[in-house]
């Protein structure tokens, strides 16, 4: 075996742990895309959406039609909960939560057919990254597993319960990586929750913060009942700190919200939004909001379309929802016909993208901090720390961090290099 293809599905944790995989690949195999024939076929999958698992099912296919004599690999959510289904039947190896530390010594021992590992540990699985492939920024894991056990979601039982990595071993990583990239992002599965026995989230970042090579620090995704008054003083006075966060809501209607097994009220969420722009008026807000959950009539549905106008999102990633087998709200009555989530689902586009466009128009004669990304046709682009893509006229460096100001917001959002 020569080659091998990398197929990676779902979350930033699944991007950071493939990542770990092929870095230690690389050391005796040699990458090609995941359309040519390869000796190894390894995909990530992913089950939070049901378009996920069809994905997830779809590569497994491709894999074993490119070379029905490749050595097939499947690692991950779906894999753990959902390993000894058909549609893994013809996978050699199955690598669920942990031991991602094993796949390559056990790809090289070629250990054929239901070779199966499926245990999820109590403890945190270091899978410590050298390099990164970005030229950009790097994902660092720090945290796996949930308590929480929304009535949605499958996630409580494809990773199991908190752990958190140790702290020293975090900022020995980071200072690697910062090496590489000068922006890092902090993920997990329930980041905000982050704690090892001695040091919280805000500790975390406080040293963080100290590594001087580092420019940019974001985190992927934080629940809006972990951001306390220390992170956001931090946020506020501390330039590395990226101006963004990414706060599920999940729904903003208190009757869904319940029956969803969140830990707030819509009031709450409104209102810590509120303070948090009180102290960083600028920051980008960011959302997660699932449409069509059993029970959501017109009257809830219009509810939280009425709050994501006062709430006033940078951007929502939005989901119809995806009923999943095992959770609580697979139980429920109620459940909607698939038209109308996907109707609730364009609604809720069509509205955000005036929202969208209105929060960066706020920024048009502001300077912003630049971290560039690709060059194309003479220009480049990239994110500002506010999470804003901008396009700027020049083929800067790669990876750079460039002070810009933002002057047009249209199609693109468009700004010219402070010199």
């Amino acid at each position: 075996m020569n080659t091998y293809a990398m197929m990676i599905l779902g979350c930033k944790v699944n991007d950071y742990e493939a990542t770990y995989v092929r870095e230690n690949m690389n050391r005796y195999f040699t990458e090609v895309p995941f359309k040519q024939k390869a000796d190894i076929y390894l995909i990530f999958t992913c089950c939070v959406t049901n378009t996920a698992e069809a994905k997830t099912r779809k590569f497994l296919h491709a894999a074993r039609r490119n070379n029905p004599d490749a050595f097939v690999v499947a690692v991950g959510c779906l894999s753990q909960i959902k390993g000894d289904s058909e549609a893994f039947s013809d996978v050699d190896l199955i690598i669920g939560s942990d031991d991602k530390d094993k796949i390559v010594d056990l790809i090289r021992s070629q250990t054929k057919k239901n070779n199966v590992h499926r245990q999820i540990s109590n403890s945190f699985e270091d899978l410590y990254i050298e390099s990164y492939p970005s030229k950009s920024r790097s994902f660092l894991k720090i945290q796996d597993g949930c308590n929480q056990f929304c009535s949605y979601c499958v996630i409580p039982f494809s990773r199991g319960r908190e752990r958190s990595a140790d702290h020293n071993r975090i900022i020995e990583e980071a200072k690697a990586l910062s090496k590489i990239n000068k922006e890092i992002v902090l993920t997990g599965i329930h980041t905000g929750r982050y704690h090892d026995s001695q040091y919280d989230l805000y500790m975390l970042l406080n040293e963080l913060v100290k590594i001087d090579e580092l420019d940019t620090i974001r985190l992927s995704s934080i629940e809006v009942t972990e951001i306390n008054d220390n992170i956001i003083e931090l946020m506020k006075n501390n330039p590395k700190l990226a101006h963004h966060l990414h706060i599920p809501v999940q729904s903003c209607d208190n009757k869904i919200l319940k029956l969803m097994n969140r830990p707030y009220t819509i009031e709450d969420y409104i209102s810590r939004i509120e303070y948090i722009r009180k102290q960083i008026p600028m920051i980008s807000i960011s959302t997660d909001l699932i449409v069509g959950f059993p029970n959501e009539d017109d009257e809830s549905f219009n509810t939280t379309l009425e709050n994501i106008r006062k709430i006033g999102f940078s951007f929502i990633h939005v989901f119809p929802y995806s009923r999943k087998s095992g959770t609580a709200a697979d139980k429920m009555e109620g459940h909607l016909d698939a038209k109308i989530k996907k109707e609730r689902v364009r609604q809720v586009i069509d509205m955000q993208k005036q929202i969208t466009a209105d929060f960066y128009k706020t920024f048009i004669n502001k300077n912003v901090k630049v971290l560039i990304e690709t060059n194309k046709d003479g220009y480049s682009y990239g994110y500002c720390k506010e999470y804003i893509y901008i396009k700027i006229p020049g083929n800067h460096e790669v990876g750079k961090l460039v002070d810009v100001k933002i002057d047009s917001v249209g199609e693109e959002v468009t700004g010219s290099v402070i010199i």
